[in-house]
């Protein structure tokens, strides 16, 4: 468990510092273009998404275990350099294709937009899917060798460069091109620059590159085909969402702008919030998969549970930390960082969306490293039915406030699947309702708190200052009373105790 709390530090130190950079960038980018601007960014983004979904996320992942497995077992390098080679090979062959597939095809894929400009912008992000196979494939042999601090700052690395080549390109280019499309250059350029740094990053760790067997790419297409295309019609639904949001708000009155200004709003601006907290998780996650892994090739259940029941646990707890600031202080959040109101009351709104945000990737990750990917994607494809039945029939009374419910409903099922699907498989409880009803009303007093010294500090003091202490004073309310109420204990102690409980009922499952 030390070893764990150490990765998660690391990942986490770099996560933070990544998604700050990336909200900087998104601050900038959204005064830069404005909400419409965001909204054909981001419609033209999420369908770039699902292409290059087919390059990285069955194959990297794939990778990491099978290299786990092979470090493990120390058999001959040799194998693993094949085995990057071949998904290397894979990885370009499919991303060139799917590029010649957009550029034939690419009147049909602009029947999908309801802004010309957005066909534009996928051409332009093209080039990048090439970029991130290379990127993902060896990050994701990297990830297998547990070298966790490469693996942060490759990721850290990408999103620098990328703002730097954004203000660089706004600087020289903003007059004569489009500020999305100026965006889209910048994420280009960034993907071509962070695959050479992994690249460099695997050959100075004695990553090498050898010829491999047919046999090789025939196990890890028939691995990674799987859970690629469960991936790709996960991701299916981001554009489905960015072509039925604007249709449906358009049809109730809305100018085909206004749309496009709060689906902006909505998705460029408020949900990446919502995602701060998954940096803590993502961290917990990137762990787990080659440690579960690792541990289910060895039959270590005892080891499964226990990280299982605390990854839920902190899932929980992270969730916590973040809900009552952005429910009671979410219009001034939403001034202080892009100016605008609305994107505020949104994220008041959606705030309680962060619960089965974290959770269902935190069940995701758990069901991938027991192999149970499919059954996962099942679960969600079940949640996913919810999400399109609200932006159909309630997009009309909500607007895009369905998309809230929508994806309440969406990652709540899901999660709640997954849980079931792990308790069944371990014969274990890894949902603890008290600990969750306890984590709520720890959450009512940092709630009122925070509400309180707001209103009274936002009469006499910048907006900037009235913000910071009502947010200081919503943390030390709800870690005081979570203390209280001993609900965290993540401790480098506790671990030892945890330890200690494991080692004893190891020995009673020896006899």
């Amino acid at each position: 468990m030390k070893k764990l709390f150490k990765a998660i530090a690391i990942l986490t130190s770099f996560s933070v510092l990544t998604r700050a950079l990336g909200f900087l960038f998104r601050i900038f980018l959204s005064r830069l273009i404005g909400a419409e601007g965001l909204g054909v960014y981001q419609i033209s983004f999420s369908v770039y998404m699902v292409l290059e979904t087919f390059v990285s996320s069955g194959l990297p992942l794939i990778v990491s275990k099978m290299t786990s497995a092979i470090n493990s077992s120390k058999e001959n390098k040799s194998k693993e350099f094949a085995l990057v080679t071949a998904a290397l090979i894979i990885g370009i062959l499919t991303s060139i294709c799917l590029c010649l597939v957009v550029l034939i095809f690419r009147n049909l894929f602009g029947l999908l937009f309801t802004d010309k400009r957005c066909l534009n912008i996928l051409i332009t992000l093209l080039p990048a899917l090439v970029f991130s196979s290379v990127y993902s494939i060896l990050r994701g042999n990297i990830w297998g060798r547990r070298k966790y601090f490469l693996v942060s700052l490759t990721e850290f690395l990408e999103q620098l460069i990328r703002v730097i080549v954004c203000v660089i390109l706004v600087a020289i280019f903003y007059s004569t091109f489009d500020g999305a499309l100026t965006a889209s250059l910048s994420f280009v350029i960034s993907c071509f620059i962070a695959s050479l740094l992994v690249l460099t990053f695997y050959l100075k760790t004695g990553g090498r590159f050898s010829k491999p067997k047919k046999q090789q790419f025939k196990d890890l297409t028939k691995s990674s085909l799987p859970i690629s295309l469960v991936k790709v019609v996960s991701s299916l639904l981001m554009p489905i969402i960015s072509i039925i949001i604007p249709i449906k708000l358009v049809s109730i009155g809305y100018t085909n702008e206004q749309a496009l200004s709060i689906f902006g709003v909505a998705m460029g601006m408020t949900f990446p919030l919502l995602y701060i907290p998954s940096t803590l998780v993502g961290s917990l996650s990137m762990t787990l998969i080659p440690d579960l892994s690792s541990a289910y090739q060895q039959k270590n259940f005892t080891e499964i549970k226990s990280k299982i029941n605390f990854s839920v646990k902190f899932c929980l707890f992270v969730s916590f930390l973040f809900i009552p600031i952005f429910y009671s202080l979410g219009v001034p959040i939403g001034q202080f960082l892009y100016n605008n109101v609305q994107s505020g009351h949104f994220l008041s709104y959606s705030s309680l969306l962060i619960i089965p945000i974290c959770l269902s990737g935190i069940t995701v990750s758990c069901l991938n490293a027991l192999n149970l990917e499919i059954k996962g994607f099942i679960n969600y494809v079940f949640g996913a039915i919810f999400l399109i039945i609200c932006i159909l029939f309630f997009t009309n009374f909500l607007g895009v406030l369905s998309l809230v419910w929508g994806m309440g409903l969406c990652l709540g099922t899901a999660s709640l699947l997954n849980i079931k699907m792990l308790n069944k498989k371990l014969n274990e409880n890894f949902f603890n309702f008290s600990y969750l009803l306890k984590l709520i009303l720890c959450s009512i007093p940092s709630i009122l708190m925070s509400k309180w010294v707001y209103s009274i500090l936002y009469r006499f003091c910048s907006l900037i200052i009235s913000l910071g202490c009502s947010i200081i004073i919503a943390e030390l309310f709800f870690i005081t009373f979570a203390y209280l109420f001993k609900l965290f204990n993540f401790s480098f102690l506790e671990m030892k105790k945890n330890k200690k409980r494991i080692n004893i009922l190891k020995t009673k499952e020896s006899k």
